[in-house]
Formats: C-alpha cells, sequence, structure tokens
C-alpha cells in the first residue's frame, strides 16, 4: 500500500474492550506510517473512553449518538448507523472501511460500500466467521484454526492475532508499586490480576470462578484485583463482598476500568484473562493463566502453548464451573516463584517474536492493498447484498436442514 490512503476504522461501541484497544493501536500504526486515518463509532449514552483515548492519539473521532437497532432476519442492517457510516465515509473521503465485528461489517457493507463502492475490510476476533459475511474484500480473523475453518467456504483470510505494542506494554518501562500502594496492597502479598471488560456472555464468569477459588486456596498472602467494568460489575461486587467476609479480609480488591490499565498488569504478580489482555499480561512477563467460558482454564505453558496459537487465547470448557482446577493452577505458581519468574520470562519472549504490532501492521498493510484492487461493479456489489440477505435471514430463522439447503441454492 504505497500511495497515501484515507482509512476509516469502524468500532462497533466506544467502550474499553480488547477488539477496540487493538484497533485502536493499529489505526495509530497505520497513521504513523503516513496515512489518514479516523474512528467511528456509535454510543447511547455519552462517547465511551475509546474515543477519548483516540483524541489523545491524535485520530479524528465520529461519534454517532444512536438508539439502539438490533439486527433481525428480516433487516440484516442498521439503518440508522449504515446512514451515519455513509455519510462519515463521505465527509471524510476514505478511500476504505475497516470494520471490527459483524455488526459494523454489515453497516458498512450495506451502506458506504452499495451506495458509494468503498471497499471494506473486516475483523473478527470472535470464535467463528458466519458464512453470510460477504464472499468478498478483505477479512482478518485472530487464530489459525479460524483461518482454516473460514478457507472453506470464502477466499483465504489473513490471520492478525491480537498486536501487543511491546514498547509501552513493557515492564521496564512501567512500576507497578504506585498502584499496589494505591489499593493497600502490602509488599509481601501476591497480587492475582485480571483486567477485563465485564461481560456476561464470556468474561464475567472466569472472574467470577476465581472469586469462588479463592476460598480453597487458603492463603492470606493472596488478592485477587480486578480491573474494569462492564454490565456485570453488580454481580462480581456482590461476589466479592461474600468472599471477603467469608475470608474476614480484602480478598478480593475491585478497582473499575482504567482509560490506561497497564499498572495494573505490572502490579500482578500472576495473571488470569482471556485474547489481548492475557497478551498485554505475558508482554508484562506475568505468568498466565487462560479463562474461558463454560468452566475452562488453562495455565499457558510451553507444554500448552500450542493449544493457545492454533485456537486462540481462549478456550470452551465441558460446562463444569468447579472453581477447584482453577485453584491448583494457581496454586502452582503462587507456591513457586522460580516458575513464576521462569513462565513470565518465557511468555515475554513469545510476544515479542510473534504477537508485535509491528508485524501485525505489515500484514494489515498488505490486506488493505488487495481489498483497494478489487473493487467490484455495481451489479455485483448488489447481488452479493441479496446473498448476505438471504444466508443472514436463513441463518436467523431456519432450522439447519433447511439453512444446508438455501446456503447450496445461494452458493
Amino acid at each position: 500500500m504505497g500511495d497515501k490512503v484515507r482509512l476509516l476504522v469502524g468500532l462497533h461501541h466506544l467502550e474499553l474492550g480488547g477488539s477496540q484497544l487493538n484497533a485502536l493501536d493499529l489505526a495509530v500504526s497505520v497513521r504513523d506510517q503516513g496515512h489518514e486515518v479516523a474512528v467511528f463509532g456509535n454510543y447511547r449514552g455519552q462517547p465511551g473512553p475509546v474515543a477519548v483515548l483516540a483524541r489523545q492519539a491524535g485520530l479524528p473521532v465520529i461519534a454517532v449518538r444512536h438508539r439502539a437497532e438490533r439486527l433481525g432476519p428480516t433487516l440484516p442492517v442498521r439503518p440508522g448507523l449504515s446512514r451515519a457510516l455513509t455519510r462519515a465515509v463521505h465527509d471524510f473521503q476514505a478511500d476504505l472501511v475497516h470494520a471490527y465485528e459483524y455488526s459494523v461489517a454489515l453497516d458498512a457493507f450495506f451502506g458506504p460500500h452499495l451506495r458509494l463502492g468503498t471497499p471494506v475490510v473486516t475483523t473478527v476476533y470472535g470464535m467463528r466467521v458466519p458464512r453470510w459475511l460477504p464472499r468478498y474484500g478483505g477479512l482478518v480473523v485472530g487464530t489459525a484454526q479460524l483461518v482454516a475453518e473460514t478457507a472453506a467456504f470464502r477466499p483465504r483470510p489473513a490471520l492478525i492475532e491480537p498486536p501487543v505494542n511491546t514498547d509501552v506494554d513493557d515492564p521496564a518501562v512501567v512500576d507497578g508499586h504506585s498502584f499496589r500502594q494505591r489499593h493497600g496492597i502490602a509488599p509481601d502479598e501476591i497480587v492475582i490480576g485480571v483486567v477485563s471488560r465485564l461481560e456476561p456472555d464470556m468474561k464475567a464468569e472466569g472472574v467470577l470462578r476465581t472469586i469462588r477459588a479463592l476460598p480453597l486456596l487458603d492463603d492470606d498472602r493472596l488478592r485477587f484485583v480486578v480491573t474494569g467494568g462492564g454490565p456485570s460489575e453488580p454481580d462480581v461486587a456482590a461476589e466479592a463482598a461474600r468472599a471477603n467476609q467469608l475470608l474476614g479480609r480484602p480478598a478480593v480488591v475491585l478497582t473499575g476500568p482504567m482509560d490506561d490499565p497497564r499498572e495494573a498488569y505490572a502490579a500482578a504478580d500472576i495473571a488470569l484473562g482471556m485474547g489481548g489482555s492475557a497478551l498485554r499480561a505475558m508482554a508484562f512477563g506475568r505468568p498466565l493463566v487462560v479463562l474461558g467460558i463454560r468452566g475452562f482454564s488453562r495455565s499457558c505453558a510451553p507444554e500448552t502453548v500450542d493449544h493457545f496459537l492454533r485456537w486462540g487465547f481462549y478456550g470452551i470448557g465441558d460446562g463444569d464451573l468447579d472453581p477447584a482446577p482453577l485453584a491448583a493452577q494457581i496454586a502452582e505458581l503462587v507456591d513457586d516463584r522460580r516458575l513464576r519468574a521462569e513462565r513470565g520470562d518465557w511468555g515475554r519472549r513469545l510476544v515479542l517474536s510473534r504477537f508485535s504490532l509491528k508485524a501485525a501492521t505489515q500484514t494489515l498493510h498488505e490486506v488493505y492493498a488487495e481489498a483497494l484492487r478489487h473493487q467490484p461493479a455495481p451489479a455485483t456489489r448488489l447481488r452479493e447484498g441479496l446473498r448476505v440477505a438471504g444466508h443472514k435471514a436463513a441463518a436467523d430463522l431456519l432450522p439447519d436442514t433447511a439453512r444446508q439447503r438455501i446456503r447450496r441454492l445461494l452458493g
């Protein structure tokens, strides 16, 4: 992508979260290589902290206040947001839209792509890629497994694992001592830290399971520090209060969200997390236990890392929410200071070698260049729009057998 490009980055919301922070890091990196970049996002109350972070980084932000609109089986696009995104592309004179997650990808496809012909690149950092997504345009996924699965029904997507800005996510440049002091944590206490948005669909379960594991660990040195906010925050706070009362001490500390959580990562002795947050913890040289859903947890170590490199730093368990396995994984690290140091050093080296922001930006440049080279004619765009709408309706409404028949019909 040699010539200067005007890029509009579309986010599915402006609250703190792994996808938004990854998008922002990449947007800044692309801007720093000489391109014009702006950020688009919607909000219902006040613009979220990601808008503040983007502006602090020097990126223009187009924040649209908009009522809630849900995608439905007969309406694959949110009309109001699709129109707003089209206006933003027109006003910014964008050459390309990079949409993060499904909803914005559909808004961009049925908005500026169909109306103006603007190419769209989509990043999916979830655990699956739906077949109803457009079959052309750049697609980025976050795991090797998704590359293999998705290549079976559309052109092979690019792999960009959640990138880490290792220049700033570095224990050599961030000190966690002041964070510990602010929260009353003594030097000899062992901090189990998690930085996460607290959402019921994925992330809160692992945090709640960790709180329930503390009484099983039965170690007065342990403090579990939760940094983040979100819709599940009241549930987490209630569980934390129960645990603290049972243990007779402030074993669980809730700090709330931080616009810049690097001190929280640096303050931890043991890190928990998933996705981009897990990788950032490893960048800080912290030993890691990866959390997931349905009871999943697993230590990240040389003997287990192949699983995470294929499937992502996440997992799905068998539905057993017993906190005992997680307690045992934490205890292994609590009881062995040398193991903590070895795992932390190994993790930092892994992130530096595989997950750097510089490497991710180079891959993204190639995706953008390909999307700009191949711009379909209006008739092709219309046909693909009809196919996407049909597939989306089938996915929402029909049983599997009928869905398969429509899939064969629509191609």
